[in-house]
């Protein structure tokens, strides 16, 4: 069989894939850049779900700007990607914070059946220390001074002694005799001591803990301390730099994402169903580029901190093939519509492109948090499993096999899977899938387990779904408003529910972990999928009874011909707006 080339989607195909290829070594990396950087999880997940808002709303009206004036649609799309991709490489200029020392484990104490308790008055040598307890839940840390011994049956305070010093050390109280308290520690416990690590860091005398630990007795020590440092961090301009240069970068990506998947439709006009054929080579560059960087940033990097020169590289390389290759696009001649955006509004009010959209939000929740948690989560692993050496490695091996092994099968087959299930059966599977990845995902003991699971389970969550949500789209559209249904419905998918996921994401890592997160989202995924399936059966049946009571002459034979269904079931198949004559 002779292998054909079609020549006139070739610098579609080229873009695609240089464009996902300049986000390859970027894109997966920004929650952790920003990690690296100081930023924490719950202020991560703010960050992020304001992001997905702000093109939410750039993503439709950059949609419209391009349908009203179809003649400058190249070069908004050039302009965009040149956009995101500066603004993502200028993060390349944003200075590394001062390396601080990790804590290290010390001592493991053993305590005495009752504690004495007295005030450190400088006379004697003694190392500060900052402890926990290893049998209790919470991580609460106090601070004290201790000799150097493995068996403690006195310990020193910073400031003066009280009745209250036991329970701020975590201890029952017992007795007070000439200034001494005794107190009685946690039973069968250890002692787990670090070195004073913060306090040497950051130069914060003892007067200045002391005055905090009469305002709160339950936190004294490290949580004070940090607290204060990412106080004043936050208000540097290193930080609103990095959310700047993220927010610009990343609108700018989905909004020309967004138009690249009209611009895709419009070139195969009625070879719609190709679309994932084309999508595929994004992701194949998306993967090659994800495993290079990663690669390149491991072996660039030396200690803990990484560098991220190679990948800032690498993206500004294929940004300038995929800008030759903008250029190239020969885009099909097209008209502005000319109803002031009625046909819109009456395809958005059907009731069947409402529980899509609808759905298509709730994916995208689950999609946000996958993309900016499931790497922190990964990095926490390494960290305990002493695999943070080659992380951003593993990390590109991840992406790969998400794109080489999970994407690629997935988009390709795409259009003969939707026109064999339908985009309502679709979508349901797809929410069960993510159910299905997210518990996988929580269960994980090593790293590159998670090479396996994401190299089977993205391809029938990510792109099957995102293959169903913009073929929805790109059918139920109204003649002239291609850019715009797809901004619309993609904008409720990765703006509204990357919002969703990203705010409550953080949340919830915060709160549960990150195991504990993926487990309860994966709960949601199932009754989501549960939710959809019972809805779009209800759905199907009542639009089956109204269709049957519209009459034939009721509209045009090409409407006509396009409200014909394979499956009566499918309620997400073409779906046409019921204009008046004289609409048009």
């Amino acid at each position: 069989m002779k292998f054909k080339i079609n020549k006139g989607l070739l610098p579609i195909k080229i873009h695609f894939f240089f464009f996902f290829a300049a986000l390859g070594p970027l894109l997966p990396q920004m929650n952790v850049f920003g990690k690296q950087l100081g930023v924490s999880p719950s202020v991560m997940g703010m960050v992020t779900a304001v992001l997905p808002l702000l093109w939410a709303v750039a993503k439709p009206l950059f949609g419209y700007v391009v349908d009203f004036w179809p003649a400058h649609r190249k070069l908004v799309f050039m302009l965009l990607i040149t956009l995101m991709t500066g603004s993502y490489c200028s993060l390349w200029f944003l200075p590394a914070p001062d390396p601080t020392e990790q804590p290290l484990l010390q001592y493991i104490y053993s305590l005495n059946d009752t504690i004495h308790v007295k005030k450190y008055d400088n006379s004697t040598s003694l190392e500060k220390y900052s402890c926990q307890w290893n049998c209790t839940n919470h991580d609460d840390r106090f601070e004290f001074y201790l000799s150097n011994s493995t068996y403690v049956n006195t310990v020193y305070i910073g400031g003066a002694v009280s009745n209250e010093s036991c329970s701020l050390l975590h201890m029952n109280f017992e007795d007070v005799e000439q200034g001494q308290i005794t107190c009685v520690p946690l039973k069968d416990c250890n002692l787990l001591c670090y070195d004073d690590y913060v306090r040497k860091k950051r130069d914060v005398s003892d007067t200045d803990v002391l005055s905090d630990v009469k305002n709160d007795s339950k936190n004294i020590s490290k949580d004070l301390v940090i607290n204060q440092e990412e106080s004043s961090f936050y208000m540097t301009a290193t930080f609103w730099a990095f959310v700047v240069l993220m927010c610009v970068g990343t609108v700018a990506f989905n909004v020309a994402n967004c138009i690249g998947d009209a611009v895709c439709f419009d070139v195969l006009g009625s070879e719609g169903s190709k679309y994932g054929r084309q999508r595929a080579w994004g992701t194949a560059g998306y993967g090659a580029t994800a495993l290079l960087g990663g690669w390149l940033v491991d072996a660039r990097s030396a200690g803990g901190r990484k560098d991220f020169t190679p990948a800032f590289l690498v993206a500004i390389g294929a940004t300038v093939v995929d800008l030759i290759s903008c250029r190239a696009l020969t885009l099909p001649s097209l008209s502005s519509p000319d109803d002031s955006g009625k046909a819109l509004l009456a395809v958005i009010r059907i009731p069947r492109v409402l529980l899509f959209i609808t759905f298509a939000v709730i994916a995208g929740t689950f999609d946000s948090f996958i993309i900016y948690y499931m790497f922190w989560f990964l990095e926490d692993l390494a960290d305990e499993t002493g695999h943070t050496g080659k992380i951003k490695l593993i990390e590109g091996v991840v992406v790969a096999g998400q794109s080489f092994l999970g994407e690629l099968l997935f988009f390709h087959f795409s259009g003969k899977i939707l026109k064999r299930w339908g985009y309502g059966t679709t979508m349901t599977f797809s929410l069960f899938c993510y159910g299905v990845r997210m518990a996988l995902i929580s269960f994980i003991q090593n790293p590159w387990h998670l090479v396996f699971i994401e190299s089977v389970m993205q391809g029938p969550t990510y792109a099957l779904c995102y293959s169903c949500i913009v073929g929805y789209a790109a059918r139920v559209a109204p003649a002239g408003y291609s850019a715009t249904v797809q901004g619309v419905v993609a904008g409720m998918d990765d703006g509204l529910g990357f919002a969703l996921g990203s705010l409550v994401g953080g949340v919830l890592y915060s709160r549960w972990g990150g195991r504990g997160s993926f487990r309860l989202l994966a709960l949601s995924a199932c009754a989501a999928a549960a939710a959809h399936a019972a809805l779009f059966r209800v759905l199907a049946r009542n639009t089956d009874q109204e269709e049957t009571k519209q009459p034939v002459a009721a509209a045009t034979v090409e409407e006509g011909q396009k409200m014909l269904q394979e499956n009566p079931n499918m309620i997400y198949n073409e779906t046409v707006v019921p204009l008046k004559p004289d609409s048009r």
